[in-house]
């Protein structure tokens, strides 16, 4: 596969995870979240890489993506049941999923049987964070394949946007930037 043709199914993976995070923002709040960080990069896949492994998988050929979103709601106290929401859409779903306390911390965690997963967690200082991570996919070289996306993404990404609003992915007629 070319590296042309590996950067257009990284655009279309990228749409799909923006679709889940944006329903499960949904759950929670339509308000403005705060990003994490960009969403357009991939991250290099391999061991450690959430669901399945892929047998020979590593950080030069395979990646996935992630995307996160924090919210301060009012009043927020980290208390477990701001989970509610986000478990009763798991369920609503029909996804496995589990929580767990740790610390200052409490989370649920889902996978949705089709290459995604969820993390949702409550803090007790009120910050709230949602994170999607897609599964490993290969690719012919994950360096190059950041590379292609990396020199064409010249969008900043906003401190914070409402659910469904993120960074264009490019286009690889995009210029290339040095």
């Amino acid at each position: 596969m070319s590296l042309e043709d590996e950067f257009g199914l990284a655009a279309d993976r990228y749409s799909e995870i923006e679709s889940v995070l944006e329903e499960a923002q949904l759950q929670v709040s339509d308000d403005a979240w705060r990003w994490n960080g960009g969403d357009v990069l991939p991250s290099a896949g391999g061991p450690g890489s959430f669901g399945e492994p892929l047998p020979g998988a590593d950080g030069d050929n395979s990646y996935y993506f992630r995307v996160g979103r924090t919210l301060r709601p009012e009043g927020a106290s980290g208390a477990v049941a701001g989970l509610e929401p986000m478990s009763s859409y798991f369920d609503e779903k029909g996804w496995k999923y589990g929580t767990r306390e740790s610390g200052t911390k409490s989370e649920v965690r889902a996978d949705t049987g089709d290459g995604w997963w969820l993390t949702y967690t409550v803090r007790d200082n009120g910050q709230y964070s949602l994170v999607v991570y897609s599964e490993l996919y290969w690719t012919n070289d994950a360096g190059e394949l950041r590379l292609a996306i990396g020199k064409r993404d010249v969008t900043p990404f906003p401190e914070e946007s409402v659910p469904g609003e993120h960074e264009p992915f490019p286009t690889w007629s995009d210029p290339v930037q040095p």
